[in-house]
């Protein structure tokens, strides 16, 4: 007979990621909360009536605007999670609650419009027998974004056509907003980073919130370019080595 498989103890790891939602996806959303009513342990920091009508009563309160073309991205959801191995370090369901309600801050610091849970319409901790997380629905509003700065000129089917720099760059100018800001999930993202922000707000995280808790931040293999200048001094990462480019295997 073989020797037993040897076991080792995995580290702690605690998650926090990014969801987006159109909305003819409300629907769902209130389907998936309703169910968990139902069959898990269910805790709310924010509750909501509806997820149209929340993400109406938002979008009247804070007098926000946006280019309605259907498929928009017009909700987001911050997720926290873990592994079992970190919700091992915890004494007890009280001090899991705690670290979610430092979770819950930690989203309003980063996403509420004006540091502020206004534009956030349901915050939700869902336990379920193999897993817990943590969702803060919200909407993508931003009082900052870039705007094309149009020209007199126009396109053949009689648009106005953008107007280009001496070196026939796009041009554009920067819009700040606070009493009408803007619905955007692009322009949100973009004035927290642009190509790295989702990764700035995971290192963000372990940084200020899971680090303390004993969390190890995984290794990143992003492309250099979604990757911030700390995890590439963390990682030993460069421009050219092995993960700088996209792979293809020729199939």
């Amino acid at each position: 007979m073989g020797m037993p498989e040897q076991k080792y103890p995995r580290d702690k790891h605690a998650t926090i990621s990014v969801i987006v939602h159109k909305k003819n996806e409300f629907a769902n959303i209130d389907e998936y909360l309703k169910d968990c009513e139902q069959r898990y342990k269910v805790e709310y920091f924010k509750k909501m009536s509806t997820t149209e009508q929340a993400w109406s009563e938002v979008m009247k309160s804070t007098n926000a605007t946006f280019n309605n073309r259907g498929k928009n991205i017009v909700l987001e959801c911050l997720q926290f999670g873990g592994n079992g191995e970190f919700w091992d370090g915890f004494h007890d369901e009280e001090e899991i609650n705690l670290y979610f309600r430092k979770c819950y801050a930690y989203a309003i610091e980063k996403v509420g419009f004006l540091h502020t849970h206004e534009n956030i319409i349901c915050a939700v901790i869902i336990t379920e027998p193999n897993r817990r997380n943590l969702f803060v629905y919200y909407l993508p509003i931003t009082e900052v974004w870039q705007e094309k700065i149009m020209s007199d000129e126009r396109s053949e089917a009689g648009n106005r056509l953008q107007m280009r720099d001496e070196y026939d760059m796009p041009m554009y100018r920067q819009r700040i907003e606070i009493d009408e800001p803007l619905l955007s999930h692009s322009s949100f993202w973009k004035a927290r980073g642009g190509l790295v922000s989702y990764s700035a707000l995971q290192e963000d995280f372990f940084k200020e919130v899971s680090k303390k808790y004993g969390a190890v931040r995984g290794e990143s293999f992003s492309l250099i370019k979604n990757t911030t200048l700390r995890q590439q001094e963390r990682y030993g990462r460069s421009e050219g080595d092995l993960y700088d480019e996209l792979y293809f295997d020729g199939y």
